[in-house]
């Protein structure tokens, strides 16, 4: 698959809302076309490139703002025998517990006989042990990295008006127009306004229910209660190899480590995740060893600190986490 500058800049685009991103607004072709000044027709057929050859997912997947429901997210390190990860893989892909969020397979140097494993897992603190002994249980040859778990803190918004204040008070409710909405979009995000005001008022409220979910929607965006993504599969790319990052924000704050980041990495990201206080998950593509390793001591020299993970490869299980 063609993967150049264009593909690079339309999968940034597809992560949304993006930083300057406030009112909803879905990456559809004519909106991302729009924002590069690139013909509209090249901008549909690589969108379909990408999606025919399996690099991105047809549709968008979604994650939540935790910070505002009342759940917690961790991130579980585990290493596993390199003959075994992809059985497990699969086996995770089919079956995924129900506390699972996403499952990735990735490599910090050189093979050798573990595999790492990265798992992202919704769990109240008192209840974490229990699910840890049960993937353990589950999964024979998944040994959990005790010391790597890390509890996610996820950036919170302020709310500026009484409106966007009763949004977020909402968020707790589960039968809130606020949650409805986040259901109907999590089951497919590439429902228009319409179609999700038609879903969560079937038959109610007339033409006021699409004006009264587009400004809910508008509050969500704001907020930061959700965010779209596409799935990558970095494997169907062929020349190139992606790596995951993780960035510690650094001491001056979240906005001068994000400008650090794109300064450096300003031809390599194809994504950042702008959801937590501590640090940001960025993906990058390279084309060779030199260009990925001259990237990493830039990124020393910004006075940046990362870790990194070679080989990023696995998925979001999609599970609806209000359960």
């Amino acid at each position: 698959m063609l993967f150049d500058d264009l593909s690079r800049d339309i999968v940034r685009l597809l992560h949304f809302p993006g930083d300057d991103d406030y009112t909803y607004q879905y990456p559809t072709p004519s909106r991302i076309s729009s924002k590069l000044g690139v013909n509209f027709n090249v901008v549909k057929r690589r969108l379909e490139d990408m999606k025919e050859s399996g690099f991105i997912s047809e549709k968008l997947s979604m994650t939540l703002n935790l910070g505002y429901l009342g759940m917690e997210k961790y991130i579980l390190l585990g290493m596993v025998p390199t003959n075994d990860v992809m059985k497990i893989y699969e086996e995770v892909r089919r079956n995924p517990p129900s506390f699972l969020e996403s499952f990735y397979r990735a490599n910090v140097g050189p093979p050798t006989e573990n595999s790492m494993v990265v798992m992202e897992v919704l769990s109240k603190e008192r209840e974490l042990n229990e699910k840890l002994e049960y993937l353990a249980l589950k999964y024979k040859n998944l040994s959990i990295l005790d010391n790597s778990i890390v509890k996610c803190s996820f950036e919170l918004v302020t709310p500026e008006n009484s409106h966007e204040r009763r949004t977020l008070e909402n968020l707790r409710d589960g039968n809130s127009l606020e949650r409805r909405i986040l259901k109907t979009l999590w089951e497919d995000t590439s429902l228009t306004v319409p179609e999700i005001a038609d879903r969560v008022y079937p038959g109610g409220m007339g033409p006021t229910k699409y004006r009264t979910v587009k400004r809910t929607l508008d509050d969500l965006v704001k907020l930061r209660a959700f965010w779209l993504f596409p799935q990558i599969d970095s494997t169907k790319i062929k020349g190139k190899m992606m790596i995951a990052l993780t960035v510690m924000i650094l001491n001056e704050g979240k906005a001068s480590t994000i400008a650090k980041i794109r300064k450096v990495l300003s031809k390599n990201y194809i994504m950042y995740r702008n959801y937590y206080s501590d640090w940001i998950p960025v993906g990058c593509i390279y084309e060779g060893r030199k260009d990925y390793l001259d990237t990493l001591e830039s990124l020393s020299k910004e006075g940046l600190s990362y870790a990194v993970f070679e080989d990023f490869y696995g998925f979001s299980t999609g599970i609806w986490p209000l359960q």
